[in-house]
C-alpha cells in the first residue's frame, strides 16, 4: 500500500471490485449508513480504459458542483444518489476539474479540488447540496467527528458495495507532528486536520479520498492522506476546508 490515498481497481460487467496493490484510502471499523441519509455524498470516477477505473468520493455543494480531493486527478462522471456500488444508475458527466491553484502533492497539502457537472442536477430526497460550513479557526482536539465513503473495509480487500461511515476524533497538531507519529513528515498545517482512534480502529483509506469528514454537522474536512490504514499513530489527514471557504465560492461563482 502505498501512502497516498487513491484507488483503482479492476471494473467487471458486475462491478465486481479488486484492490491494486500499491494503490491506496477506505473505511476501517464502520458501518453501514441508513440507504440515502447522507444525501450529499458522490461517487466519482475516471477510466482509463476498458478494465481499470480510479474511484474517488466527493460531496455535492451546489447544483453543479462537486467537491473532492485534488490527487484523485482528472475525474470523468459523477453519480449521485448513491448507496449501492453495483446499482450506481447513470452518471453525470464532468465539464471541468479545478484543483486548488498550490496543489501539489497530498504531503504539501492544498489537496483539495472542484469537480463541474456539465449541467446541474435537481434535489430530491436521495440527492441534496451540503452547505460549506461556517466560518471556524480551528477544530478543538477531541471533537468527534465520522468519515464516509465506499473504501475497502479492510486491508487487502476489495470496495465496499455500500457507504459506509466510522467515527474518528480530531487529535491535535502537535501530536500529530510529534516523533510517535507522523515526525513532520508530512507537516500537519493550520490548512489539515488530524483525526484518529482512541480504541476501536476507525479510518479513511483505499477509496475514500475526496470523501467528507462531518463534525456536529458540518462539512469540515476533506479525506486526503494517511500512512496505512487504520493505524493509531498514523491518523487521517484532511484537508481543513473552513480555510478553503473563499476559494470554493470565487471559483464556483466566476463566470
Amino acid at each position: 500500500m502505498t501512502l497516498f490515498r487513491v484507488f483503482s481497481l479492476w471494473v467487471f460487467i458486475i462491478l465486481s471490485l479488486y484492490l491494486q496493490t500499491g494503490d491506496c484510502t477506505k473505511i476501517i471499523g464502520g458501518t453501514e449508513v441508513k440507504p440515502h441519509s447522507l444525501p450529499y455524498m458522490a461517487l466519482i470516477s475516471r477510466k482509463f480504459n476498458e478494465t481499470h477505473t480510479s474511484w474517488c468520493g466527493g460531496i455535492l455543494i451546489d447544483s453543479e458542483w462537486v467537491l473532492t480531493a485534488a490527487h484523485c486527478g482528472e475525474m470523468e462522471l459523477v453519480y449521485l444518489g448513491v448507496h449501492n456500488m453495483k446499482q450506481p444508475g447513470h452518471g453525470v458527466k464532468v465539464k471541468r476539474n479545478v484543483p486548488h491553484p498550490d496543489y501539489m502533492t497530498e504531503k504539501k497539502g492544498n489537496d483539495i479540488m472542484l469537480v463541474q457537472l456539465n449541467k446541474p442536477v435537481g434535489q430530491n430526497s436521495m440527492i441534496k447540496v451540503m452547505p460549506l460550513p461556517k466560518p471556524v479557526e480551528d477544530i478543538r482536539a477531541g471533537t468527534e467527528c465520522f468519515v464516509a465513503g465506499w473504501g475497502v473495509t479492510k486491508v487487502n480487500s476489495s470496495m465496499s458495495d455500500v457507504l459506509m461511515s466510522a467515527k474518528v476524533t480530531v487529535i491535535d497538531r502537535v501530536t500529530c507532528n510529534s516523533t510517535e507519529y507522523y515526525n513532520k513528515d508530512p507537516i500537519i498545517t493550520a490548512n489539515m486536520l488530524c483525526a484518529g482512534y482512541d480504541i476501536d480502529p476507525a479510518d479513511a483509506c483505499q477509496g475514500d479520498s475526496g470523501g467528507p469528514l462531518v463534525c456536529d454537522g458540518e462539512l469540515e474536512g476533506l479525506v486526503s492522506y494517511g500512512e496505512g490504514c487504520g493505524i493509531k499513530t498514523k491518523p487521517g489527514i484532511y484537508t481543513f476546508i473552513p480555510k478553503y471557504n473563499k476559494w470554493i465560492q470565487d471559483t464556483v461563482t466566476k463566470p
